[in-house]
């Protein structure tokens, strides 16, 4: 009888999107993946339905394959116990204190093979499995709906006592400063993340001086600003656009990243997530003068991410192997 394969699956739950790879784990070859919308405003058992049902079908897809599905990566958006496996807070989901494998309607054989995450540890430990030579210290921010932040020391991801270390979305820049959603005031998430611009984009829509007028075609109180949306009319040279991303966006991300800079002094920053993925090459220089200007050292390099969505879910699906694999030896 021929044994079985391993294949490992990744998810990376994004406000926007719930991104799921399946690899073969030897070669690292992608099985299948799919997009689909995270649907997080229809609630949180809507959300749990959506995961239940892309696992149960990846698993089908891949037993007639010839593979065992060996483990599960979940990166999640938010603050995470993981020694309760509890989800403490992902704002851009609306989730408080949630146990979202205890919620899951599947079997429980397969529950025991999901791995909780932070989704940009796992954003990070898949752009470091993929580096020829790995940082001393390495801290990565994923801009997105959100603002995530990972720390790893030679290859090795810092959770912190409980899992929630790296939240540099939530360092408060402000005092009493804007209202975050996640209940504080004056984090980084509520200037740059993407429901905080989009409280900006809409009082200028509302002027209809700026090119978004005719590239959004969706309800901005409902869905974040596409990072597409904001290339294209940046591209197209919309003042409005490239004054909000150069100046505003490059400042408070510079700054933010020079106070974990000057704190722990790391060799490498690594810049991810849509908006990065999007539109990182033009906002390099100007994230980097900001960063510059605060730094009290030489400020480290910066790089982009050089798997784009992938990340998450390949951090997620290879770190969630050999989390199961250390707790069977």
């Amino acid at each position: 009888m021929t044994e079985k394969k391993i294949a490992v699956m990744g998810m990376d739950l994004g406000g926007s999107n719930l991104f799921s790879v399946v690899y073969d784990y030897s070669t690292r070859e992608i099985l299948f993946e799919e997009k689909i919308d995270t649907e997080a405003k229809k609630g949180y058992q809507h959300v749990l339905t959506n995961i239940a049902n892309q696992i149960e079908k990846f698993k089908q897809i891949v037993e007639r394959m010839g593979y065992e599905l060996y483990s599960i990566g979940l990166g999640i958006p938010g603050i995470l116990n993981l020694h309760k496996g509890i989800v403490i807070i992902a704002p851009n989901l609306g989730w408080k204190n949630t146990n979202i494998i205890k919620d899951l309607g599947i079997p429980e054989e397969i529950k025991s093979r999901i791995v909780l995450m932070n989704d940009v540890n796992a954003g990070m430990y898949g752009e470091l499995i993929h580096m020829a030579k790995l940082p001393e210290i390495a801290v990565a921010y994923f801009c997105g709906t959100g603002v995530g932040g990972a720390i790893a020391i030679n290859g090795r991801i810092i959770t912190g006592v409980d899992g929630s270390a790296g939240e540099v979305g939530h360092m408060v820049i402000k005092k009493n400063g804007k209202k975050c959603l996640c209940g504080r005031k004056g984090c980084l998430e509520a200037y740059i993340g993407k429901w905080a611009l989009n409280a900006k984009i809409q009082k200028v829509l509302e002027k209809n001086n700026t090119l978004l007028n005719d590239i959004i075609k969706y309800d901005l109180t409902k869905t974040p600003i596409k990072s597409a949306s904001l290339k294209k009319a940046y591209l197209q040279g919309d003042k409005f656009t490239r004054k909000l991303l150069e100046k505003y966006y490059a400042s408070y991300l510079g700054v933010a990243i020079s106070q974990v800079v000057n704190f722990i002094n790391p060799d490498v920053v690594i810049l991810g997530g849509g908006i990065m993925e999007a539109l990182g090459e033009f906002l390099l220089p100007y994230i980097y003068k900001y960063l510059e200007r605060y730094s009290i050292t030489k400020p480290p390099t910066i790089f982009l991410a050089q798997l784009g969505d992938y990340a998450g879910p390949i951090g997620a699906a290879y770190y969630s192997f050999q989390h199961i694999k250390n707790n069977q030896t």
